[in-house]
């Protein structure tokens, strides 16, 4: 009798944070951009027009200097491997206080690629980095997430349920 209302209170548990996970996502679809992704947490779109009045979406985790997402899409000219060498060259070079990249293969969604992490200083602020560069045919689409050190970091599980949820349309 006693397990048995372990049991319940165990099931109980787990569908309560079910239901709490399914009300805390929210798909985005951008038929301009021509992709769709899952935002989980307290990640929220966030829409403006740039210099040119071209409509632009960014994605804030509770505000920028927590985690800022942005994507762009590039043509693959060679192998993902190289595009991934020469910009990480071009991080050393170029993003102050450059520091412990990682690079690692990234699956689960509909598109696979590299999942690369760094640190920086940003503004004179440690930052920290996470960019998923994931291969559509003979394009790559780059999803660049940047935070705070210890906030953005600390969120790798959001920041991979995003990435594996991104879809081309």
């Amino acid at each position: 009798m006693k397990y048995r209302g372990l049991s319940l209170l165990a099931i109980a548990v787990l569908a309560f944070e079910s239901l709490a996970f399914a009300q805390a996502s929210q798909e985005f679809i951008d038929k301009e951009g021509k992709f769709k992704l899952t935002l989980v947490g307290d990640w929220k779109p966030v829409s403006y027009s740039d210099a040119v009045g071209r409509q632009k979406t960014e994605f804030v985790y509770r505000d920028r200097s927590e985690g800022l997402l942005k994507l762009s899409k590039e043509n693959l000219g060679g192998s993902l491997t190289d595009l991934i060498r020469q910009e990480e060259e071009n991080l050393k070079i170029y993003r102050s206080g450059f520091e412990g990249s990682s690079r690692e293969p990234f699956g689960g969604g509909p598109l696979s690629g590299v999942r690369l992490s760094f640190y920086s200083v940003d503004s004179g602020r440690r930052a920290a980095n996470t960019y998923y560069y994931l291969q559509d045919k003979t394009s790559v689409w780059v999803l660049r997430f940047n935070g705070k050190r210890g906030s953005l970091d600390t969120i790798r599980n959001l920041t991979d349920q995003i990435a594996r949820s991104f879809q081309p349309l």
